[in-house]
């Protein structure tokens, strides 16, 4: 667990989330056991279901772009099985999705939690 608290406040150090006025819940789904929300330019996917994992799994987000994974603990380093790949980008594409302007599919593990980063460069692009 100490790794896993570790991970979190790298991850706000970096991106800030914590202090971010930018927080929206897009998904709360009892049937699925999912939620997925908005905090800064993170997106978190939480799969609480016990045997349940979902491919393809849309999700919605505000902006348009490249995202990554930036936290993972389904990580090795978290006691975890290791499901995602680290290396797929997603892409966001406009197009609205549980009421937000664009959405990307993703694989979500049972019993995890996947965090995702809107990267800059794809910002950069956007604004263009």
């Amino acid at each position: 667990m100490q790794e896993f608290d570790q991970a979190m406040q790298h991850l706000e150090e970096k991106y800030g989330f914590m202090t971010s006025e930018h927080q929206y819940i897009s998904r709360k789904d009892e049937g699925d056991k999912m939620i997925v929300f908005e905090r800064g330019d993170l997106v978190f996917v939480f799969n609480f279901h016990w045997a349940n994992s979902y491919f393809n799994y849309r999700i919605g987000c505000l902006k348009p772009g490249k995202y990554k994974v930036v936290l993972d603990s389904d990580d090795k380093l978290f006691g975890g099985f290791n499901r995602i790949d680290h290396t797929v980008e997603h892409f966001a594409n406009e197009g609205t999705y549980d009421n937000r302007p664009c959405s990307f599919s993703v694989y979500a593990p049972s019993r995890t939690v996947v965090v995702y980063a809107l990267f800059e460069d794809s910002l950069k692009i956007a604004r263009q």
